[in-house]
């Protein structure tokens, strides 16, 4: 499910639906996209079936911090969309990020990507390129410091959401 769109007030039916698909083996996970706790909560409360997966907005800008370990705690795959922050410049120019990758010899997306990683949480970055797609699984011959980690997710604002899409009130259609 792709947004809960609390207005419309439909997930739980659809997730039920999710929940049938999966029981007559039609798909062997199912999960969520941008659902906050409360919108888990509720799906558990009403079907009994925790997602395997929750996929959220998920940068240095925007590290999602509660969201993550919300999501460790109950079971569930926490997915980053958007792991790169789209490739935004304050991102991208970052000092921080900069240095980090200097440092160790890497690209900032890299140093992003394996920051994810080590927070436990899968980064699916778009690229058509094979070059930086390779490039992109380049991220298992180095670690960052706790360090670097703590520097990195400094870099998270309240506010650092992509066109203010926030769950509580976002609505897709």
């Amino acid at each position: 499910i792709h947004w809960p769109n609390p207005s419309k007030d439909l997930y739980v039916e659809a997730w039920q639906a999710l929940i049938s698909a999966r029981q007559w083996g039609l798909v062997r996970s199912i999960g969520v996209c941008n659902f906050l706790p409360e919108h888990i909560e509720r799906l558990i409360k009403e079907t009994g079936v925790t997602p395997s997966v929750d996929q959220v907005e998920l940068h240095p800008l925007f590290a999602q911090q509660k969201q993550l370990e919300w999501d460790r705690a109950h079971g569930i795959l926490t997915e980053s969309w958007s792991p790169l922050g789209r490739k935004s410049a304050e991102l991208f120019g970052s000092s921080t990020l900069q240095s980090i990758a200097r440092a160790r010899g890497k690209t900032v997306p890299q140093i992003i990507l394996r920051w994810h990683v080590q927070r436990g949480a899968l980064p699916i970055p778009k690229s058509a390129s094979p070059e930086r797609q390779r490039e992109n699984l380049a991220l298992f011959d180095f670690e960052l410091s706790r360090q670097d980690m703590d520097a990195i997710t400094a870099l998270s604002r309240p506010d650092g959401r992509y066109n203010n899409q926030d769950p509580a009130v976002y609505e897709e259609f």
